[in-house]
């Protein structure tokens, strides 16, 4: 009987991540730090210098001697001369030497080359000492960082020009199926809009990647193994569609011909009928054609791939309490989809099933894993949350 033996997510995923490479230095470039957004560091990267590397005024007012001021208050102001004791600063000014705090402007009053304080100030109070960002020496990013805005900023404040990141994997994304037609072509019952391969190249692009989407290809075996063939030319290829058991699902008789299948059905709901298999040396993953089920195994097991490739590690997660029962079938891994509110950090799941309900992922802004020894899941308990 056909998907009876189903492998786990963990196992699958293992199997092909160590089919996987992972990038080395020849497929590190480098590039201005205006291009880097979004790519992966295949570097560590230290500040040479400190950052800030001069101890400057955090606020508008008076440079002084925190010892002169000590007393200070409004009903006993302390009254210093302008330029001795006391030297007018901006915001982000170097303190002049010798003063070792910052007295806001609104506590103070300025006559006739006095200044009167009317509040005291603790040593360093208001300044942003030398190297309180970063000493020189101290890390900036790791390898394996994709570099974000903030990164960028700290970068260039240390003085980068330009980094060395590991090129974007190429990877080849083919959607199949008889019954997808592009838009602006008739629609009729049985025919359906081509949508995951719009969707699983911009998911590859957010994680890094480079990808190239071919045009659709029909359930034939010739065409499909055509351009399979070219697998070579690529460090991944992703195929949706064709992966479940009716007379038209031709992915694995085709993987197993020209390839080594490393897996087929994984226990994942929705993901079930899931392929991966090595054509040449290039791993190719299989995805549903159902969108969720897509999305299920392409967050479980393509990020994976890709992150693997260029390196990067950890991940974001978090805990928040379920607002409803989630329950699950034995035996199988469920990618629960849920809409978690930030401000109560309440998750409410949004469909726990319905491989081919698109809009459980687009009503949902994280998922949830409940593993396969689990059947439910009560509300009011914590779980660990990941961003979709």
């Amino acid at each position: 009987m056909l998907f009876t033996n189903l492998m786990s997510v963990d196992e699958a995923r293992e199997r092909l991540l160590s089919r996987v490479r992972q990038f080395g230095r020849d497929d590190v470039e480098s590039v201005p730090l205006e291009l880097a957004h979004g790519r992966v560091l295949a570097e560590d990267i230290s500040s040479e210098i400190d950052i800030p590397h001069y101890s400057r005024a955090a606020m508008d007012g008076y440079a002084v001697r925190s010892a002169d001021v000590s007393g200070a208050s409004r009903t006993n102001p302390v009254i210093l001369r302008l330029g001795e004791q006391a030297r007018w600063v901006h915001t982000g000014d170097a303190v002049p030497e010798g003063f070792d705090a910052v007295v806001k402007v609104e506590d103070t009053e300025e006559f006739d080359g006095l200044v009167a304080v009317y509040k005291p100030v603790r040593k360093y109070e208001n300044i942003g000492l030398a190297g309180e960002d970063l000493r020189a020496g101290d890390r900036i990013a790791e390898k394996g960082t994709l570099l974000r805005a903030h990164h960028l900023a700290l970068l260039r404040s240390a003085g980068v020009e330009e980094v060395e990141v590991f090129r974007r994997p190429r990877v080849l994304v083919i959607p199949t199926g008889d019954e997808l037609v592009r838009p602006g072509e008739r629609l009729v019952p049985g025919k359906v809009y081509e949508s995951n391969g719009i969707m699983i190249s911009s998911y590859l692009k957010e994680w890094g990647a480079s990808p190239e989407v071919t045009d659709i290809v029909p359930d034939s075996r010739d065409e499909l193994e055509s351009i399979l063939n070219l697998a070579d030319s690529y460090d991944l290829v992703v195929t949706t569609g064709g992966t479940s058991v009716g007379k038209r699902d031709i992915i694995y008789p085709v993987l197993g011909d020209i390839g080594e299948v490393l897996f087929r059905g994984i226990s994942l709901r929705p993901g079930k009928p899931t392929v991966g298999a090595v054509v040449g040396s290039t791993p190719v993953l299989a995805l549903p054609g159902f969108p969720a089920a897509c999305v299920a195994s392409a967050y479980l097991l393509l990020r994976p791939a890709i992150r693997r490739m260029l390196h990067v590690n950890g991940d974001v997660s978090f805990f928040a309490k379920l607002s409803d029962s989630v329950y699950s079938k034995p035996g199988f891994t469920s990618f629960v989809r849920l809409s978690v509110d930030f401000e109560t950090m309440l998750a409410r799941p949004v469909s726990s099933y319905g491989s081919g309900i698109l809009s459980s992922i687009t009503k949902a802004n994280c998922y949830t894993i409940i593993d396969e020894n689990t059947e439910v899941v009560e509300a009011g308990e914590m779980v660990r949350v990941y961003p979709l």
